[in-house]
């Protein structure tokens, strides 16, 4: 049986200080955020998930939850990536059906100004970020 008396053993030898600072170790610090995979799920509470029973909202995000293959490409580098080259995709197909089929062109079009619109969006949150940062 151990010994917790005040002044027996080695459990009171170590002081406040040498507890509380860690002593010739570098600090560990967060990994850099473009290199953290997203979750797979939105976790809740566990005590929510005993206590709460299951409705339609839980249903309904259960069924639109997409299915994914690559979980890296919810990383804002690779995903700004893929929609860059899906952009160029697209608009590449664009010019390919601007004379066979002028209703898909138009479709096509929209889709490039719409990802043309969310590439402004992103590109004003990143400003605004940094902004912060730099604040």
């Amino acid at each position: 049986m151990s010994d917790f008396r005040v002044g027996a053993g080695v459990f009171f030898d170590k002081g406040i200080d040498s507890i509380t600072f860690k002593g010739g170790e570098a600090a560990q610090g967060l990994p850099d955020q473009r290199e953290l995979t997203p979750a797979d799920h939105a976790e809740r509470p566990q005590l929510d998930q005993l206590l709460a029973m299951p409705n339609l909202d839980d249903f309904l995000d259960q069924a639109t939850r997409p299915e994914l293959a690559n979980r890296d490409l919810l990383m804002p580098t690779r995903f700004r990536q893929v929609m860059d080259s899906t952009q160029a995709t697209l608009r590449q197909a664009v010019a390919e059906a601007q004379d066979s089929a002028p209703e898909s062109a138009k479709l096509l079009n929209r889709a490039v100004r719409l990802l043309n619109e969310e590439g402004a969006l992103r590109d004003l949150v990143q400003m605004y970020r940094s902004v912060l940062y730099q604040g």
